[in-house]
């Protein structure tokens, strides 16, 4: 399983910076704010592109040393272009603004805020130039926010080049696109529809969760429809995409039915390169953006593009992962199992793969309350809410099942927290909680509780159903060697070696420099994965190739149970 993303709307990582600092909003009536996009100058050859951005804010009131406009200069890992913007002017009535720029306490997602020079008064109008190059990313894993070109085209998404004003008005919102700088035939999409859209009066931070493309982009299906399922995505693939964009609509509609989604609102996959973490991806507002790489298999990006369709209709109001990323991965392949897109035996590698890298992880007795603080500095932090999350809905299903006879199942109780939401009430942890123990009394308090101190997870022999059973098997524990956080920031420095590691035995040493071109979390979920870094060690420059393993494990698997008839899979 590739990990994957979720930034919410309408709450973004943004704004929640914007509240944790204290930033004092103001409020009142919508106001109106144009976009408007004009992408350009793509060389194909080397990667490069442009994207100049006008935003026309309507009534922006602001006194001389007041912050006007913010972009984050990292966010979730993932470098903005609030550095390498150029040709930026703030105008007014009164004519150009002078601006200094402020930035908050380097950290793993901080902001850059432009401060007035002057008293800001009426309309303002900004413009600027985003570059757009497509070398590989320093810091390494991340959402696949950034800014790219391919085919001819551009994509990214809001957070990481629109420019907000620094207030928490409500604005309705025009997107234009201006495609003069592109050859004939390119046209343009977002996820909120095709070519040039106006929303209703909300928050501006809507555009931070937005996806933007633009060019020659092919498309399924054909044609394009603003209601319903639509893909989108520029250039060759090295597969055939469109019979998988084909397969994605139909499960789109089969989970559509599932979670009882009134008549057909828009939901748009973006799929495109990238160099890093092919096969991972982020959902977004209204949309998905999956990512491939060269040798990426079509079928291995089934599960990646079913768990970011499920978060569609798993929203809630509650902090921590384990929630919308747990039942995301429990319902990554039982769904599209049941609907018929997979067999039972690609079910059953998709439950063992999950198992495989939970209990062969060695941190995973670590608490929810620590994840969000060390999620970017170990790999095996970052996969816990989805590894143990996806457990212990397992579990659930299996107790809810057995308190019921098997009248009622973690369906319902999903189902029911998607109703409320739809419904405009509140589903947080206590509404869950409230449900669980309404199921299973004590014991579901009990349950929930020992899963968030981080105590293991562990579903009986027939919690995913009698056709399958449990048994146990082996694993070697993924281990780099030395210490995580070595491979945090833009400069990776090795520190804290094991001696007799693999690492060590490679050749690596404390000190080195190093850097990479695969996703960690990819690597951590493949038990035959190489590690492959390029050292830089005083003048010298040189490749070393490792297995990242340790010691060999006793792990909890699941195989087919003895004449089980591939229906009784289907729970």
């Amino acid at each position: 399983m590739k990990i994957s993303y979720v930034l919410r709307h309408p709450l973004s990582v943004l704004a929640a910076v914007m509240l944790l600092l204290g930033a004092s909003p103001t409020s009142g009536s919508a106001q109106t704010m144009q976009v408007t996009l004009a992408p350009g100058d793509v060389d194909v050859a080397r990667g490069l592109a442009r994207m100049d951005v006008e935003l026309k804010v309507s009534a922006m009131e602001a006194q001389a040393g007041q912050a006007v406009l913010t972009l984050p200069v990292v966010i979730a890992n993932t470098d903005t272009i609030a550095t390498t913007l150029t040709d930026l002017t703030i105008t007014d009535a009164l004519g150009p603004v002078p601006w200094t720029v402020r930035d908050d306490p380097v950290a793993m997602v901080y902001a850059r805020h432009w401060i007035a020079g002057r008293a800001v008064s009426g309309d303002v109008t900004v413009r600027y130039r985003a570059p757009i190059d497509n070398t590989p990313p320093r810091r390494g894993s991340g959402p696949p926010y950034s800014l790219r070109t391919e085919g001819g085209g551009v994509s990214g998404v809001g957070n990481t080049f629109i420019l907000l004003p620094e207030d928490d008005r409500d604005y309705r919102i025009a997107l234009r696109w201006d495609l003069t700088g592109l050859d004939a035939g390119a046209n343009a999409t977002s996820s909120y529809g095709e070519g040039d859209v106006d929303l209703e009066a909300g928050k501006a931070d809507r555009l931070s969760s937005t996806v933007f493309m633009a060019g020659p982009m092919q498309r399924e299906p054909m044609p394009v429809s603003n209601t319903g399922f639509s893909a989108a995505w520029l250039g060759e693939t090295p597969f055939k995409a469109q019979p998988l964009m084909a397969w994605t609509h139909q499960l789109h509609g089969w989970m559509s039915r599932f979670f009882a989604e009134p008549g057909e609102p828009p939901y748009r996959v973006f799929m495109r390169y990238n160099p890093i973490n092919a096969g991972g991806g982020v959902a977004l507002t209204r949309s998905f953006l999956v990512t491939y790489g060269q040798a990426t298999d079509p079928a291995d990006l089934k599960s990646t593009l079913s768990h970011e369709m499920i978060h569609t209709w798993t929203q809630w109001d509650g902090r921590g992962q384990w929630y919308g990323e747990g039942i995301a991965v429990y319902y990554q392949g039982l769904l599209p199992y049941r609907a018929g897109l997979i067999t039972a035996d690609d079910y059953l590698a998709d439950i063992n793969d999950t198992a495989r890298r939970y209990y062969s992880n060695l941190l995973n007795d670590t608490p929810d309350d620590q994840i969000a603080p060390r999620f970017w500095e170990d790999s095996r932090i970052r996969v816990l809410p989805y590894d143990r999350g996806g457990l212990y809905f397992a579990v659930v299903n299996g107790k809810v099942r057995r308190a019921s006879q098997g009248a009622r199942s973690l369906d319902d109780l999903m189902l029911e927290m998607n109703r409320r939401r739809r419904a405009g009430e509140t589903v947080n942890e206590a509404v869950w909680v409230a449900l669980l123990t309404a199921e299973l009394g004590e014991d579901g308090q009990a349950l929930h509780v020992a899963m968030k101190a981080g105590e293991l997870m562990l579903p009986e022999a027939d919690d995913y159903g009698p056709c399958f059973t449990r048994y146990v098997g082996r694993a070697r524990r993924f281990d780099l060697g030395f210490d995580p956080k070595s491979l945090v920031g833009d400069v990776k420095t090795i520190r804290g070696l094991v001696p007799g590691s693999a690492a060590e035995q490679a050749g690596i040493r404390n000190g080195d420099v190093v850097t990479y071109a695969v996703a960690m979390d990819g690597v951590q979920s493949n038990q035959q994965a190489m590690l492959a870094l390029q050292v830089t060690r005083g003048e010298d420059r040189f490749p070393v190739t490792y297995l990242p393993r340790g010691d060999e494990v006793d792990v909890y698997q699941w195989r087919r149970a003895p004449d089980a008839a591939d229906a009784a899979c289907k729970t």
